[in-house]
Parts: structure tokens; C-alpha cells; sequence
């Protein structure tokens, strides 16, 4: 497959769309993570009708119609999808983050677990072509929330807004606004909500008169508030009493006591050691948590970035780390909401894993939390950041299915969150990757080519067929396919040749009608009944692609 193949394909968006089907299924005796109660509910059955929850009830209350699928999840537990409210992509969209990056990325966040992100910052041209796809499941992607950011006339010199802004100039375009005293306010947020956006991300060089304007201006037109905890010269008190509703990075708190703090964040230099010392009598911020907590502000901590930046930054890392522990610690104590947000990428840190899990257990290790606490951070309180809490965020019927099931209880060991069985988003298994009890992969190049192993229409990473029928197995089997094929940057129009096995030749026309629709010109094919196959499946699917 050519580089121009795949960007004509890829890039700019897939020109059909995937069949879809209806589908029940019901994960039994499963553990319930209760988010907002902050407990857990044993021997549970959760029934998924298309892409919500339908019901929850006690097992041994539970009585299912023949038609639901029944997975069994014995010692298996639920949580919500994972939200990291702080990512950024498509800043830099013709380099670091092109379109086959981020959607690497994207798709490493879903199978790790996060079904939700909020991008803070980047090119809403880029951005609004993911968040299309990842909205109708064309990538394998968490559901993208993006914010446009606005800041002060000098902020838009910065070399990474030059690059989000390409082809126009910052400060100047519809996801980059530099803001004054007597800047159109209302016509701003009207075109960030054009731009696909769901908030407003106050950065830099934007005076405290300027902010309740803001605030007041995103909030008619339906535009969630967020900023920097320290927004220069604008200080957090100051955000807070102005209507942001979530203020980003703990250490930035520290503006409260120390006054040259923009010099320290942004220019590198070091502060005196009484200034260090001021900034760590605690009591002097208790006035800015009351305030947050009169005004339900909520802290996106984002200690990771810190905490993994602190040894390359030195003595000045170190102490934005100790800031954003304590701070964090205390924003915690006063009631106030936390999120996790990670402000970075896995691949960046050689992550196996997505950072917010990373985030969770140093919410619990560095600042206190509980297991159920630091869950709560990334599901249901990620949510409220957005602003999807009545459909997101819980496990709840009438919500949205987006779940992670765990092989272990993530209330002992936080670490658990990272031991990951099976994703579900928008009521649909996702392709983790390969299951590695099974004797072969998924796929392997060699000679030009994409050779695929053979799928059948199981629900993806586990052995449970999703319905008794040919057209039911067949879609799933060539979803199933489609999700290989996404891991390697392919497509169905990549497939050169299919085989079908059939367990019946007289299911012949019932599998070419579901197999159809998921090509615009079929590729060659070859078909024949079988003896037998795996978990007594109707029909396995396999094909060849072209790299």
C-alpha cells in the first residue's frame, strides 16, 4: 500500500460505513465497580441492548430471554470506561502528530481501556476528522472532546501554536483566538462551536478582568469553561471566582503564593528559597480550596507529566512534583473533585499501558486516594469535566456501554486497572490485541502481504459466539477482520483475497449478504463447507491484504 494510498483512504475519512447490527448480550456475575457510591456490587448481570445498558440486576434475580447472548464474567469486574481529561493531539498534524500517529495512539488509549478523552489544544482541522471517525467507530479511537484556546496577543509567538495554525495565523483563527478587553466575545464562542469544539481552554497572557467575560460568554453559547490553573496574569483565585470550571495542573497552584510564578513555568528560572519556603505554608492557600469548593471547580491534577518530567527538569522538577503531590493532597482533603488527566502520550514514555492509569496510581500512592477514589477521578468526575456525566462516567442503565472489564479486584491493588480482560465501547467488544492463550496471531507480513488467521464471529478476546446465526457470526467475523486489518494502518479495501469456511453450504447467500456490505468492489474470494469448525462458529473468515 502506497503513502498517498493510504492518506486518500485514511486521512481524510473512510467513505462508507460499517453495517451495523442490533445486538443484546448480558455480562453474568460480574463485579460492579459502583463509581459514585464508592463500593462494589457482587454477582451482578449486566444486559447491553446496542450501545447502552439496559438493565442491572442481581444474578440470582435475573431472569434472561433466549435471544440475549450470555457472557459469563465469574471473578471478572466492571468499571466505566476510562476518561483522560488532559491529552493533547494533531498539534503539530503534517509531523510529530500526523493522522497514522494519532491514530496509532487513539487506538493503544481504547484497547488500554479509555473510551473518553479531552484534547487540550490542537489543530480542531485535524481534530474534527478524528472525532467524526472515533464518534461513528470508523478508527478504533476513545471519543474525542476538544477545546479552542484563547489567550493573550504575546501567547500566540509560541513555535507549537505557529504549527497548530498552519496556513493561517495564530491568534487569528476560529481554534486560536488572542482576547482582549473589548474583544467579540459572543462571536468567539459561536465559532469554536463551529469548530466542533465542547469547551474553551484559557492558556496564557489573558488579564483576571478579561476571564469572567470568558466565562460567562462560553457558557451562553453552551461551551464548557477550562484554563490553566495559572493563567498569567490572571491567578487561580481569580479563575476560580471567575467561572472556569476546571482549572489544569496542581502545581500551578503555587501562583497563589508566589508572585514571579510565570518566570519559573515558563522561562525556566529558579525562585528564591524563601519564596520556596512561603509557597509551602499551606495555610495561605486555604481561602483558594474554599473558594473551589463553594464554586465546584475541578482539579485536573495532571501529576503524571510532572512526575515523569521531574528528573530531566532537576531541582525545579523536583519541586513542581512536591507542589503538585501537596496540592493535589489538599484539593483532595477539602472535597474538591479530581481528574486525571496525563498531559502526555505511552509511546512517548515507553508506557505499556495508557498513562491515566498511571495517573490513578499515583493519585493513590503520592496523594492518598483510595482504589474506588482514584477510579472515580478517571470515570465518573472525567465525565463532569466534560460534561457527559448523564450518559458517561457510570455504570448505570440508560448510559452509554463504555466498559472495562478486569481481571482482578482494582479495590486491593490499583494496579489491577492495568490487567485488562475486555473493552467495550458504545456496547461493542473491542480488538485488544492478540489473545495470547490461543496458539496462533492474529496476522503476519511477509512477501508484500498481510496473511490473516482464519475469525469467526465471536465477540473479540473472548470464546462466546454473538448469535446463533450464519448473518449474525458473519458480520462479526468480518468486523473482527477490520480490526486486524486497523493494527497494521489497512482497511477493507486492502484485501486482496478471502476464504469462506461454512460449516453448511447452504448458508451460502445468507454469509454473502452480511459479507457485502463491507466492501465497495469485493476482492477475489474462494468458499467451501467444513466438517467442523471452532466453537461450533457457522462460518470463519479468512483473508489477505496488501501492505
Amino acid at each position: 500500500m502506497t503513502p498517498f494510498k493510504r492518506i486518500s483512504l485514511l486521512t481524510i475519512s473512510m467513505s462508507f460505513a460499517l453495517p451495523v447490527f442490533a445486538q443484546t448480550f448480558a455480562l453474568k456475575n460480574i463485579n460492579i465497580v459502583d463509581v459514585e457510591g464508592l463500593k462494589i456490587d457482587n454477582s451482578q448481570t449486566v444486559v447491553i441492548e446496542n450501545d447502552s445498558i439496559k438493565s442491572i440486576t442481581a444474578t440470582n434475580k435475573q431472569r434472561l430471554s433466549k435471544d440475549v447472548v450470555v457472557l459469563d464474567m465469574t471473578d471478572k469486574y466492571l468499571i466505566p470506561g476510562l476518561i483522560d481529561t488532559h491529552v493533547h493531539h494533531a498539534t503539530s498534524p503534517d509531523s510529530g502528530d500526523n493522522d497514522q500517529v494519532t491514530r496509532m495512539r487513539l487506538r493503544k488509549l481504547l484497547q488500554g481501556g479509555v473510551t473518553s478523552v479531552r484534547d487540550m489544544g490542537g489543530d480542531t482541522r485535524a481534530l474534527y476528522s478524528l472525532k467524526r471517525r472515533a464518534d461513528n467507530d470508523v478508527i478504533q479511537s476513545p471519543d474525542i472532546y476538544y477545546s479552542v484556546i484563547i489567550g493573550g496577543d504575546e501567547f500566540f509567538s509560541d513555535p507549537r501554536t505557529v504549527e497548530s495554525a498552519k496556513g493561517e495565523i495564530p491568534g487569528q483563527v476560529n481554534w486560536m483566538r488572542a482576547v482582549d478587553e473589548d474583544s467579540p466575545f459572543d462571536e468567539i464562542m459561536l465559532k469554536a462551536s463551529g469548530a466542533g469544539a465542547t469547551g474553551i481552554k484559557i492558556y496564557a497572557k489573558v488579564s483576571a478582568s478579561v476571564i469572567p467575560k470568558l466565562a460567562a460568554a462560553a457558557k451562553k453559547h453552551g461551551l464548557k469553561v477550562w484554563s490553566h490553573a495559572f493563567v498569567g496574569p490572571a491567578r487561580p483565585q481569580q479563575l476560580v471566582n471567575a467561572g472556569v470550571e476546571t482549572i489544569s495542573h496542581a502545581p500551578d497552584l503555587s501562583a497563589h503564593v508566589v508572585d514571579n510564578f510565570y518566570q519559573l513555568r515558563r522561562e525556566n528560572k529558579h525562585i528564591t528559597e524563601k519564596q520556596k519556603a512561603e509557597s509551602f505554608q499551606l495555610d495561605s492557600y486555604q481561602n483558594l480550596f474554599d473558594d473551589m469548593k463553594k464554586n465546584q471547580t475541578i482539579l485536573d491534577a495532571t501529576l503524571t507529566v510532572f512526575e515523569k518530567q521531574k528528573v530531566a527538569r532537576g531541582e525545579r522538577g523536583e519541586l513542581m512534583y512536591q507542589w503538585g503531590k501537596t496540592f493535589t493532597r489538599m484539593a483532595h482533603a477539602n472535597g474538591i473533585k479530581i481528574s486525571a488527566g496525563t498531559d502526555g502520550t505511552s509511546d512517548y514514555y515507553q508506557s505499556a499501558y495508557p498513562l491515566v492509569q498511571h495517573e490513578m496510581q499515583l493519585l493513590v500512592n503520592d496523594v492518598g486516594m483510595t482504589p474506588l477514589e482514584a477510579i472515580q477521578a478517571a470515570t465518573i468526575n472525567g465525565a463532569k469535566v466534560i460534561g457527559i456525566e448523564q450518559s458517561h462516567g457510570a455504570i448505570r442503565a440508560g448510559k452509554v456501554a463504555n466498559l472495562v472489564i478486569l481481571n482482578d479486584n482494582p479495590s486491593e491493588n490499583i494496579e489491577n486497572v492495568t490487567d485488562i480482560a475486555h473493552v467495550i465501547k458504545n456496547g461493542q467488544f473491542v480488538h485488544i490485541g492478540d489473545d495470547k492463550s490461543l496458539p496462533f496471531v492474529s496476522a503476519k507480513k511477509a512477501g508484500g502481504m498481510l496473511w490473516m488467521s482464519g475469525q469467526i464471529g465471536n465477540f473479540p478476546s473472548t470464546k462466546t459466539l454473538v448469535g446463533p446465526d450464519v448473518s449474525s457470526q458473519m458480520q462479526q467475523a468480518m468486523k473482527n477482520i477490520g480490526s486486524v486489518l486497523q493494527s497494521y494502518d489497512l482497511d477493507y479495501r486492502d484485501i486482496a483475497k478471502c476464504t469462506l469456511m461454512l460449516a453448511d453450504i447452504d448458508d451460502w447467500q445468507a454469509a454473502n449478504n452480511a459479507y457485502l456490505p463491507f466492501f465497495e468492489t469485493p476482492p477475489a474470494r474462494s468458499a467451501y463447507a467444513a466438517a467442523g469448525l471452532a466453537l461450533n462458529a457457522k462460518v470463519e473468515v479468512e483473508c489477505i491484504a496488501e501492505l
